[in-house]
């Protein structure tokens, strides 16, 4: 077959080297809740009674778990979305839910160093969980600690599921953010039960 046939042949077959793919449109979600109401400290935090001081230290995850959204078809297998992202790494939206619910709506006092007891976090899963019943999962190990000992050591997980109705991406999204919602709360009041004791 001479050269000028085979290029003829290759064109008109489609080639993948002379056709183009469609685009990926990657599409960008925010899994935090938009707060209506002003939480700065001229407003007033609410107090508990006494408080004492707590610092947040490192918040981390895995390197599985960046912008890319992670969804899990069973119990141990986990896939990623192609074309949806996070705008931020899990453990941002993380460490700012844990300081909002800490610091701003428990009132604790922040502690920039010193004495005081810090609270560590490992973000284990921030996923979809597919299947039947849709929902959300955040799960965090938390080590609250001093110089001396571990004051509460525990892994909390968060499922919520995805609002019967929810139009496309978004009713995953929004369980995202009340999953955590409620994790930030969860490890506030588990943190201030270990700090009382």
């Amino acid at each position: 077959m001479a050269p000028r046939s085979i290029v003829l042949v290759a064109m008109l077959s489609g080639c993948a080297l002379t056709s183009k793919g469609d685009a990926l449109a990657v599409r960008w979600f925010d899994p935090e809740t938009p707060r209506t109401r002003l939480t700065s400290a001229a407003e007033g935090a609410p107090a508990h009674g006494p408080q004492r001081a707590v610092e947040l230290g490192r918040v981390t995850s895995g390197g599985n778990l960046r912008e890319r959204i992670a969804y899990r078809d069973d119990a141990y297998e986990v896939g990623y979305y192609d074309d949806k992202r996070w705008t931020e790494r899990p453990e941002v939206y993380v460490r700012r839910a844990l300081s909002r619910a800490m610091f701003e709506d428990r009132g604790m006092r922040r502690a920039l160093g010193g004495p005081a007891p810090v609270l560590e976090v490992e973000v284990l899963a921030f996923e979809e969980l597919r299947g039947e019943s849709r929902a959300a999962r955040i799960q965090l190990r938390v080590v609250l600690h001093d110089d001396r000992d571990a004051l509460l050591e525990r892994t909390i997980l968060v499922d919520r599921p995805v609002r019967a109705g929810a139009k496309g991406f978004e009713g995953l999204v929004e369980a995202m953010a009340e999953a955590l919602d409620a994790a930030g709360e969860e490890v506030a009041n588990a943190t201030a039960r270990a700090l009382d004791r």
